[in-house]
């Protein structure tokens, strides 16, 4: 089954899309993970992350990609706070 976030969906239908997807990490095609961590970063609301969160069948998923992927600091953002810190230190 090929289930992607579609641009064209509504809230609630991304949602079931991004549920779906989770259900089946880490076992995802480089794709689809992409797909999902763009949903979580950029689309999710916090009602949506609770309920995921809550969910007994994706509580354990949920807890893997947070700590494997969503909670990781980004190469370009490291590489900010170590420039920035620099110049703002004494």
């Amino acid at each position: 089954m090929n289930i992607e976030l579609e641009r064209g969906l509504t809230g609630d239908d991304r949602r079931a899309c991004a549920k779906a997807l989770l259900a089946r990490y880490p076992g995802l095609p480089s794709d689809q993970r992409d797909d999902l961590l763009r949903w979580f970063r950029s689309e999710a609301r916090a009602l949506d992350v609770g309920s995921i969160s809550m969910d007994d069948k994706l509580s354990q998923q949920y807890a893997l990609l947070r700590r494997n992927e969503l909670d990781r600091f980004a190469m370009p953002a490291i590489g900010f706070v170590l420039l920035f810190g620099r110049r703002c230190a004494p």
